[in-house]
């Protein structure tokens, strides 16, 4: 079979990421293939975007304070997410899903798609570690000084980094990684505009703007039932799916000590999650779509 009918079966979203990732000169771990240039490109170029955003942001009116460096890290999250989902689409959708398979037994393309889509949620976790937790948490003659809530999250990134590398070093459970973050990141979009709208609705330029707080409480209520659909009715099958195949049917593929070592990485960002469901249906229960509407000025 020629090259060019091979290729007409590699879904379109697919070919954009397999096209970075053969122009991105490699640097490899020692005694591996994973390639860390790419990682490092996806990581410079989303530092790039928040630095933009914060001066678009600046432009707009916003003032120079820690809720603008917010949004802008929100707004460069929205693109991480929306570029990312597709392309985790089309990888669970183009092979036959099994969370323990073998990357060696997927074609070329997919191997080098896999190493694209990984690679540049790796960069993602690379960039929010140092731009979040490093530059801009950084105080003079202090340092990085970090709350509670920061080392949660800065310990997420390195797991999930640790998750998403291990499983391209073993050459397999790359579809369960590929698994858990589609989950995981289906709501992140709409939940980075919710925190968006919501710093925005403090700003002096946005003041006057009536329209702002109906458009913050819809956005609020479709992502709280676009939430607990994914971590209520979804998340809980998926990972619970991976689990079994991980630890029952998939031992010939991944080791089982690497296994359990991923179970508390699947199973931390469900039980993370419980609070935020508990607000998201306290958030339905007294929203509009639930007591008839909105008011003019967005009052419930």
């Amino acid at each position: 079979m020629s090259t060019a009918t091979k290729d007409t079966k590699i879904p379109t979203i697919l070919k954009i990421w397999i096209g970075l990732y053969r122009s991105s000169p490699k640097i490899y771990l020692p005694g591996t293939d994973i390639d860390i240039v790419f990682s490092l490109r996806s990581a410079f170029v989303l530092s790039s975007l928040r630095i933009i955003f914060r001066h678009v942001l600046y432009y707009f009116g916003w003032d120079q304070s820690t809720d603008t460096i917010f949004a802008s890290a929100c707004l460069t999250s929205i693109c991480h997410s929306s570029l990312l989902l597709p392309g985790l689409l089309a990888m669970l959708l183009s092979q036959k899903y099994v969370p323990s398979a073998k990357l060696q037994d997927s074609p070329q393309w997919y191997q080098e798609a896999m190493h694209a889509l990984l690679g540049f949620c790796t960069g993602y976790m690379i960039y929010d570690s140092f731009m979040g937790y490093v530059v801009e948490a950084w105080q003079p003659g202090v340092g990085p000084v970090l709350s509670g809530d920061d080392w949660m999250f800065l310990g997420h990134h390195i797991l999930t980094t640790l998750y998403m590398t291990s499983s391209r070093w073993v050459k397999a459970g790359h579809i369960s990684a590929m698994a858990l973050m589609y989950n995981g990141e289906f709501s992140a979009p709409i939940m980075n505009v919710h925190f968006v709208l919501e710093k925005a609705m403090e700003q002096d330029c946005y003041k006057g703007a009536t329209w702002l707080p109906t458009l913050f409480t819809y956005n609020e209520q479709v992502f709280s039932l676009l939430y607990i659909i994914c971590r209520v009715l979804v998340s809980p099958f998926v990972i619970g799916h991976v689990t079994y195949d991980l630890l029952i049917r998939g031992r010939k593929n991944v080791p089982l000590w690497l296994s359990i070592c991923w179970m508390p990485m699947c199973w931390g960002v469900q039980f993370g999650s419980i609070p935020w469901i508990y607000t998201c249906i306290d958030t339905l229960k007294n929203g509009p779509l639930m007591n008839g509407g909105v008011g003019a000025h967005g009052e419930l």
